[in-house]
C-alpha cells in the first residue's frame, strides 16, 4: 500500500510580509491625513483599505492577466491594516 501524500501548504512568506507592510503603510498614512482619528474614522479607513485589497485580489482572479486570488494575501492585508490602526492608536495616546 503506497503512503498517502499530504498536500503541503506553500506560500511565499516574503510576499505576505510585503502585503502586510504595504497595507499597513497605506492605512497608517490615510489615518494621519485625517483631522481627528476617531473610532469611527479608524473603522471607515480600515474597511475602505480592506475592501480595496479584496477588490484587487478578486480582479486578479477575474481578469485575464495570469494571476490568481490568494486568500492569504487578503489575510496579510488585514493584519497590516490592524497593525496600522493599533500603531496610530498607540501614538495618539502618547
Amino acid at each position: 500500500m503506497p503512503p498517502q501524500q499530504i498536500e503541503q501548504l506553500t506560500f511565499s512568506l516574503s510576499d505576505k510580509l510585503i502585503h502586510g507592510l504595504y497595507y499597513a503603510t497605506l492605512t497608517f498614512f490615510w489615518l494621519l491625513s485625517t483631522k481627528r482619528i476617531t473610532i469611527q474614522k479608524r473603522i471607515q479607513v480600515g474597511l475602505s483599505v480592506f475592501f480595496l485589497g479584496l477588490t484587487l485580489e478578486i480582479m486578479q482572479d477575474v481578469l485575464p492577466i495570469q494571476r490568481h486570488m490568494d486568500v492569504l494575501d487578503v489575510f496579510a492585508n488585514s493584519v497590516g491594516i490592524g497593525i496600522a490602526i493599533g500603531t496610530a492608536r498607540f501614538l495618539e495616546i502618547r
